[in-house]
């Protein structure tokens, strides 16, 4: 079956119910984030790195879960598979996404011991380490998936794939607008990456910062961007969620919990 033909059937089936499997499936995690917050946060000392406590504000929280369900809401009417979409096995929902974010954390650790692109980073935050320790970096990054998928795949895709292809376009040209926004809107969170280490620190010393952690940064977090929006729309959104899991388990998990503190 075609993906032109998944996508048709997807858009019949998201308009039966207002509340999709999608909506059922967002809520779900927006709650376990809730928890975390609620439940795990108050055990632990305060989190020092500002760009990881500022996604378990409540503000954050309210604000990009909202984002986040408009997001999901809109994907089932713009072509991307439902969530929960029978015809999706849970290998290619869940497992083959998984492999793929893992070997690209694999790959950015081996760089970072190389380049020690986060010590660089860590120093210029102030901060011992560019990651939280273990155990508490399992719920962290678990649950921290939620907000960053919302800020740069659940929303801004469908809302402009919609925006452009099905009313500036009248419905034509969808995949080739899909790709075109899929090859930029990747590009949001490395370059968010380099503004938001952007101290007089690094301006200081700019070149090194390029070398050792943006550019690595890029080559490894822009593919696993596009790879992601792929599986987003072919497969789902907790085709893309596994994806990032899988990624944030070697990267933050292993290396950054377990690995990191060992050879620094």
């Amino acid at each position: 079956m075609s993906t032109a033909n998944l996508h048709a059937q997807a858009d019949v089936s998201s308009h039966k119910s207002l509340f999709s499997s999608s909506s059922f499936v967002w809520l779900l995690l927006v709650g376990y984030l809730i928890l975390v917050k609620i439940i795990v946060l108050p055990m632990f000392p305060p989190l020092e790195i500002d760009s990881v406590a500022a996604i378990f504000t409540w503000q954050g929280i309210i604000i990009f879960s909202l984002i986040g369900l408009v997001g999901v809401w809109l994907a089932d009417r713009t072509g991307f598979m439902p969530a929960l979409d029978p015809s999706v096995s849970n290998r290619q929902r869940y497992w083959i996404p998984l492999l793929i974010g893992a070997g690209i954390g694999a790959l950015a650790s081996v760089i970072d011991l190389v380049t020690k692109g986060t010590e660089f980073m860590a120093e210029n935050m102030g901060v011992t380490s560019f990651n939280s320790d273990y155990p508490l970096s399992l719920f962290l990054y678990t649950s921290g998936t939620v907000i960053v998928e919302a800020i740069f795949r659940l929303f801004p895709f469908p809302v402009l794939l919609g925006l452009i292809s099905y009313v500036v376009l009248k419905k034509r040209w969808q995949e080739q607008t899909f790709w075109v926004l899929a090859f930029v809107l990747s590009l949001m969170e490395p370059l968010g990456q380099l503004t938001g280490q952007m101290t007089p620190a690094v301006m200081e010393n700019f070149g090194n910062f390029f070398v050792v952690l943006f550019l690595p940064f890029l080559l490894t977090n822009y593919p696993m961007g596009v790879a992601q929006a792929y599986v987003f729309r072919r497969y789902g959104f907790l085709a893309s969620f596994s994806l990032r899991m899988g990624y944030y388990i070697l990267w933050h998990i292993v290396y950054g919990s377990l690995i990191y503190p060992l050879v620094r």
